[in-house]
């Protein structure tokens, strides 16, 4: 039987509200009564909205149950020094009044609660919220609850890929100095953290970038949970990194020569013919292209447009994925190799293997070139097909704006106007295109899958 919720209607004045009273679970951190204006004089009109006010204050009292002891206990604390504030005292827990204040404080603040019955404010005042405790091994996932509207529209890739580093950190610390209440991690322990990766810097060769990862991702977490469990103590790793010898910027790899791009990935009898018909065909519009592997990966059906003057890849923001930042979105034109491996892939059903699984499909090609001494050098791989694409549109001089359009890069001036047209990067696509494109769009490439 639904509640009768009218009987929370209350008048004040002229205007009604809802008033009821907090189950005593709640009042610690609610207090003892919900007041809110349903903003009519008319009680027709708050017998209207009562039912739906009542509704959500039941929802959020059984969320705020739902989230646990521990929720319910950082809340309480919040809500205590956020009170103390606006009452004017520094928030002190009662441990910390007894053991470190003069007793001309505490007095003072007995003083002031005179005749104040809220409990509230007497837990505010007196400090008899206790700071929450969260320990290391709930750090990340207290992060990644806090933090999830950062990562809308990510695929579940994309997410585990984010957040890897974030988990990984955390791990590493807890073998380093245990399983310990964040609220007790201070600078100490922060820099013992340092010392180990300077051992393993020192003794494995391992690169200070990885280091300062684990620093940065450990950092972002301590200032998300900082307001509720540090209590008002500094982030202890705040200004902790390695000096790294590369000044130039981030080390994006090598490129390969444009006939070694022919010969293994674009030619029928070429060494990427041995792979699954769907990385193939991935493998040649990224070639052909010069596009990120989450770019193509992110491709669904409707994104592949052929029945078109000129046809291309719309690269955007889907269901599947987001983009690494606004320039990435793109329309590419479909020349040389990649426009018959597109027709492919959509005769199959569209990509499906490896759809939103772009790690997955780089580990799979990178293993199987490297098992197969495809690569000149070790410091080659899948991601240098970027780089030869690049390195041919320098040959054949193209315009810095072409370029950029292309590869999805910021273009260093103001932008203004519609960019470069699609025929326009369609030109000069053909000046760099690896393979010379015949009246059969499929010709040369399967497309049925196997493997």
């Amino acid at each position: 039987m639904a509640e009768n919720a009218q009987r929370y209607i209350k008048r004040r004045g002229v205007k009604y509200s809802y008033r009821r009273r907090v189950p005593s679970d709640l009042v610690d951190v609610l207090g003892h009564e919900v007041k809110i204006s349903l903003k009519t004089d008319s009680f027709e009109v708050a017998c209207a909205k009562v039912g739906q006010v009542n509704d959500h204050v039941i929802s959020y009292w059984i969320e705020l149950r739902a989230t646990g002891k521990a929720k319910l206990l950082a809340d309480r604390y919040a809500h205590a020094r956020a009170l103390a504030s606006r009452l004017g005292w520094r928030y002190r827990t009662v441990d910390d009044l007894a053991e470190n204040s003069p007793a001309g404080e505490v007095i003072e603040r007995l003083e002031a609660l005179d005749g104040i019955d809220d409990r509230r404010i007497t837990t505010a005042v007196l400090g008899a919220a206790r700071e929450p405790q969260l320990h290391l091994s709930g750090l990340f996932d207290e992060y990644e609850s806090l933090t999830r509207d950062q990562r809308v529209g990510k695929s579940p890739s994309q997410i585990k890929v984010a957040l890897g580093p974030y988990r990984r950190s955390v791990n590493n610390l807890i073998m380093e100095i245990g399983d310990k209440a964040v609220s007790d991690i201070d600078r100490a322990d922060a820099l013992v953290f340092r010392a180990h990766w300077t051992r393993r810097i020192m003794d494995e060769g391992l690169s200070p970038k990885s280091a300062n990862k684990e620093f940065n991702s450990l950092r972002a977490m301590f200032r998300t949970i900082g307001d509720a469990y540090l209590g008002g103590r500094a982030n202890p790793f705040v200004n902790i990194s390695f000096a790294t010898r590369n000044k130039g910027g981030k080390n994006r790899g090598a490129t390969v020569p444009a006939q070694w791009a022919y010969d293994v990935v674009i030619s029928p009898v070429g060494l990427m013919a041995g792979m699954n018909d769907e990385a193939r065909l991935i493998t040649v519009i990224l070639a052909e292209t010069g596009a990120r592997p989450s770019e193509i990966c992110g491709l669904l059906p409707e994104d592949i447009r052929l029945d078109v003057k000129v046809p291309y890849i719309q690269i955007g923001p889907n269901r599947i994925r987001q983009l690494k930042n606004e320039p990435s979105e793109r329309q590419i034109p479909l020349v040389g190799g990649a426009l018959p491996a597109a027709a492919a892939l959509l005769k199959a059903g569209g990509i499906d293997r490896y759809l939103g699984k772009n790690t997955g499909f780089s580990n799979a090609v990178n293993k199987f070139l490297r098992e197969h001494h495809a690569f000149e050098h070790g410091k080659q791989s899948l991601y240098s097909l970027r780089h030869c694409f690049e390195d041919r549109l320098t040959a054949v001089e193209s315009p810095d704006k072409i370029a950029a359009a292309l590869m999805g890069h910021k273009f260093h001036r103001e932008k203004y106007g519609a960019g470069p047209s699609l025929a326009q990067k369609r030109d000069w696509l053909l000046k760099i295109s690896l393979m010379q494109i015949s009246s059969d769009r499929t010709s040369g490439f399967p497309v049925q899958r196997v493997g």
